[in-house]
């Protein structure tokens, strides 16, 4: 492990949500599935990537001066052509506006440690932690369990959001170290699955059944997640043979609906690709056609508990 970097594009800090308390998430980069819906785009592609914050760019034409590949065009709105970028950082360094960077860092286990090591004041005075997110963290499972396993022993709260795509090895590597893991069910049918993420959902069913029985024994708790993306996973069907699954699961996990936003439509931009889907509304906890869903989904799994939106979910 001496020496093995993984490659995080951001890490937050004073977050109040995937998890209790105040956290601190490390968002790696890299993921196997391409949700439709994803809001983090810069973590999809495994690679380092230029990214343009248009919003904030003056046309000063710098940029255009100091690329050597033509990649930069500035007339009223600067163009980018993302795919002859050579990341050689020139445009960064002569960005004034401070508009560019290149997402994707190198971190070893115990550098993401310290990282986190910095929040530990505010983890203790509000029960706090920190979240592994992404991208997919398991992708890069041997540093994101070791940054896990350094963070617990030194009592950190410790917080896994993951898609459970991975071989069971990789992903108990990093859930022993975790004191909660939040796994997506984004479709219960697979062909529909796959359509919507690319993969099929068989391994990730197994997975989660797995994980069921193996992380209380632990001390840890499995909480699922399904995002109703209208039109796409928030069909009454979709939704009842969710909270059905979750009823046959080993400890009666707490089902988490998570009404969809497209906060992460601006940054796709950043990155020169375009949102999949620029025509879905967002949806809050209070809109009626959710609070449906949610009685459905309680009254198909009235054991376990069904909160809607992320804010709600029951946390030790």
């Amino acid at each position: 492990m001496e020496g093995k970097t993984a490659r995080v594009f951001d890490i937050g800090r004073f977050r109040n949500t995937d998890g209790p308390g105040i956290r601190t998430i490390i968002f790696f980069k890299g993921c196997p599935l391409h949700c439709l819906w994803c809001s983090n785009p810069f973590g999809l592609s495994s690679k380092r990537q230029l990214v343009v914050k248009f919003a904030k760019c003056t046309g000063c034409g710098a940029c255009e001066a100091a690329c050597a590949q033509g990649v930069n065009q500035v007339g009223e709105k600067v163009q980018v052509d993302f795919s002859a970028c050579t990341l050689c950082g020139a445009c960064i360094e002569g960005c004034t506006a401070g508009a560019r960077m290149i997402s994707g860092r190198e971190y070893t286990a115990w550098q993401l440690y310290e990282e986190a090591r910095k929040d530990a004041a505010f983890y203790r005075k509000g029960g706090g932690g920190v979240t592994l997110s992404g991208g997919e963290a398991l992708l890069q499972y041997e540093v994101a369990a070791e940054t896990l396993r350094l963070c617990r022993s030194n009592y950190i709260n410790t917080c896994l959001e993951t898609s459970a795509f991975a071989p069971w090895e990789q992903l108990w590597a990093v859930a022993q170290y975790c004191h909660t893991v939040f796994v997506d069910v984004k479709h219960m049918d697979d062909a529909r699955h796959k359509a919507l993420t690319g993969v099929g959902n068989g391994l990730i069913l197994e997975n989660i059944r797995r994980l069921c029985r193996a992380l209380p024994r632990r001390g840890g708790r499995v909480i699922l997640r399904l995002p109703l993306v209208p039109g796409y996973t928030d069909s009454p069907e979709n939704v009842a043979a969710t909270a059905r699954f979750a009823a046959s699961l080993e400890g009666a996990p707490e089902l988490n609906l998570l009404p969809y936003h497209n906060l992460g439509e601006s940054k796709y931009e950043m990155i020169g690709d375009a949102y999949p889907l620029e025509e879905v509304e967002s949806r809050t906890g209070r809109d009626p056609r959710l609070l449906e869903l949610q009685t459905l989904a309680q009254e198909a799994a009235p054991e376990n508990r069904v909160s809607l939106g992320g804010d709600a979910i029951l946390l030790d």
